[in-house]
């Protein structure tokens, strides 16, 4: 009994763990993203890759997926990026993407629309999406 209690718990952050991938509408005619380009767009640095308008959108802050995703991504926590984004607003350098209730909402937008990009856990993309680019 011990050692399936401590084989749980060495899997158990495994289970948990988030998988985030950048995903577009199905019909978008972007195929692959370099990090480089993904950084930019959640960043705020730019609104077009590829001659395409672009509109990036965010989970919720305490998304466990949104955690993942700027881990993987810009090495910083959520906490860190709000930080970021709150410097961006008082320059006048900037706005943060906008932010969505949950997958179930960033699946039916991004979906929905061409010109918005978001991320999501690789179980949750479906056929109505395309993956971008993986961290």
């Amino acid at each position: 009994m011990k050692k399936w209690i401590a084989s749980l718990l060495l899997l158990w952050p495994m289970l948990v763990m988030a998988e985030p991938v950048v995903v577009v509408a199905a019909d978008s005619p972007l195929m692959t993203l370099s990090q480089s380009d993904v950084r930019q767009l959640f960043n705020g640095h730019t609104r077009r890759l590829q001659g395409q308008v672009l509109s990036p959108l965010d989970l919720p802050a305490d998304s466990p997926t949104r955690r993942a995703f700027y881990m993987a991504l810009m090495g910083k926590t959520p906490e860190q990026m709000k930080s970021y984004w709150a410097r961006m607003i008082f320059t006048g350098r900037g706005m943060p993407p906008r932010q969505v209730s949950g997958d179930r909402e960033m699946q039916l937008l991004v979906s929905s629309n061409r010109n918005f990009i978001g991320y999501l856990d690789a179980s949750r993309v479906t056929a109505k999406l395309k993956v971008v680019f993986r961290p």
